[in-house]
């Protein structure tokens, strides 16, 4: 019994004294320099999925379809707290946030930033290879 309190402790030590949102510095190679992520919850994620969501065919055949690059510009612009985004020259320039990151950023630097941003809100890519 004693052991199993001991463990109970730990793991509520282990939650109390958690970050809630992370924070990451990502080196931008092309840029020469570290753009910083935090985490995401779910919630925020669950919101994006749906806005980048859309369905194709009609009756038996409708699918859901996930536009990937809608997707990962919107988890950087909610992740990104540097660069800022939403900056007003960017805005000025681009038009909105996620036409920045889209007109800026190149596909596999999208794909990267992105990945990293998943990974520290929680989503490992190796817990996803297990699901599959």
């Amino acid at each position: 019994m004693a052991i199993t309190d001991n463990r109970q402790n730990n793991v509520l030590q282990a939650l109390l004294g958690a970050d809630s949102k992370p924070k990451k510095d990502v080196p931008m190679k092309r840029l020469g320099v570290d753009f910083q992520i935090q985490a995401l919850d779910g919630k925020t994620i669950h919101r994006i999925q749906e806005q980048c969501t859309h369905f194709t065919g009609k009756g038996p055949k409708r699918e859901k379809v996930l536009d990937d690059e809608q997707f990962g510009a919107l988890v950087i612009q909610k992740a990104c707290l540097i660069p800022d985004w939403s900056a007003k020259e960017l805005v000025e320039k681009y038009g909105t946030p996620t036409e920045a990151i889209l007109g800026l950023l190149l596909a596999g630097e999208i794909a990267k930033l992105s990945a990293e941003i998943l990974e520290i809100s929680g989503f490992d890519s190796d817990e996803d290879e297990i699901k599959n």
